[in-house]
């Protein structure tokens, strides 16, 4: 009776004044990621928000009583040999207007994906086709990170980017060249993207997420408009959730390296990124004055203490195990309490106002504290605890 109820939910939502996105692509290739960061949920709440429609596809409302935005999710493509897909893909044509391939960016066999894509382009022309190539870092080596700011633009200039590593810049390229006798009007829209966990720390863990904006923007204007409007997350829990988070992990990583001084060095430099990337995102420059100006503003006490704090933690990495334990424990809070105070710095220049310097003070203090918390918990969680 529930089943019945949530399919009868989804022909509601099918039938709702709403464009319906259309995800084409392998499992695992990212699709349930890039609708958890459009709509501003967490992955395990979109997995569970798809209904069925048919065998094969699920659809995905945002907002769930109003839907100004749906995803159509095409399950087994390419997985399922034994089926016929056939009715769906039918099904699934009746009800997109723009289709989003999702592929992870290594994955040069889509066979599949282009036996769909390409009668369907022939069958609708002016269908915008955007295609979401995910997974980035599967071309990087060890040392590589996100080139910042995000540079790519999805056309042949980014084969010209400097220091794009060479593995990634060659599958990109021959992944781009399986779509280029796609039939249509337009050429597809390519949209390089790397959505990962904070754990993994490859900040910003959204790269790539505000160009794909930009180009549904392009292709949807309107819905963008009123999709930003339902999203309710707000500005400062994105910033703490997509910037400072993976930032503080990627700090945490470098300086627990267990040698002192070169892990220090690369978590002060990721600190200082941090920083940068909060300033950007509230359109405000980043640039060393700006940087210089926020830590004078948290005082004299900040700058010893902070130093303090450093030439302690390089010396606690002499002790193996335990000292890189409390180096990650304290690199967490201290860079989580950099981020909380920026975050108040730069919000209060993008509105017109003078930071108040006591409670940027206060709110680094109480910041230092929750983070400890924070962390135990976050360790606790990994453990499973």
């Amino acid at each position: 009776m529930k089943q019945s109820r949530r399919i009868a939910q989804a022909q509601a939502w099918a039938w709702a004044e709403a464009p319906t996105i259309w995800l084409l692509g392998k499992t695992q290739a990212g699709k349930t990621s890039i609708v958890a960061e459009l709509v501003g949920r967490a992955h395990d709440q979109i997995g569970n928000g798809f209904v069925p429609m048919t065998k094969e596809l699920r659809l995905y409302a945002f907002p769930e009583e109003r839907p100004v935005l749906r995803f159509l999710d095409t399950r087994g493509l390419s997985d399922v040999a034994d089926d016929d897909p056939a009715a769906d893909l039918h099904h699934a044509s009746t009800q997109a207007q723009v289709i989003m391939v999702v592929a992870r960016v290594d994955d040069l066999a889509l066979e599949d994906v282009l036996a769909v894509l390409k009668p369907l382009r022939a069958e609708h022309p002016d269908w915008p086709v955007l295609v979401a190539q995910t997974c980035l870092h599967h071309g990087y080596r060890r040392q590589d990170r996100h080139l910042l700011p995000y540079p790519f633009t999805g056309d042949d200039n980014d084969w010209a980017l400097p220091g794009l590593p060479d593995e990634l810049r060659q599958s990109m390229l021959a992944q781009r060249q399986l779509f280029a006798d796609l039939p249509g009007h337009h050429p597809p829209l390519f949209v390089p993207l790397d959505f990962t966990r904070p754990e993994q720390a490859l900040p910003p863990s959204d790269y790539g997420a505000q160009r794909l904006w930009e180009v549904l923007e392009q292709v949807l204007p309107e819905t963008v408009m009123r999709l930003r409007a339902s999203v309710n997350l707000s500005q400062a829990e994105q910033v703490r959730t997509k910037v400072m988070l993976p930032w503080t992990m990627a700090a945490v990583a470098a300086n627990s390296v267990p040698v002192p001084i070169i892990g220090g060095l690369g978590s002060a430099s990721l600190q200082a990124t941090m920083v940068n990337q909060i300033a950007r995102r509230y359109g405000q420059p980043a640039t060393r004055d700006q940087w210089s100006e926020l830590v004078a503003a948290l005082g004299t006490g900040f700058v010893l203490g902070f130093g303090g704090r450093w030439l302690v933690q390089q010396g606690l990495k002499l002790g193996l195990g335990w000292g890189t334990a409390v180096v990650a424990a304290w690199t967490f809070a201290i860079t989580w309490a950099i981020g909380e105070a920026a975050l108040y710095y730069f919000s209060e220049r993008a509105a017109g106002r003078e930071p108040d310097h006591e409670v940027l003070r206060e709110r680094y203090q109480q910041a230092l504290r929750d983070a400890r918390r924070r962390y135990e918990e976050r360790k606790d969680k990994e453990q499973g605890r």
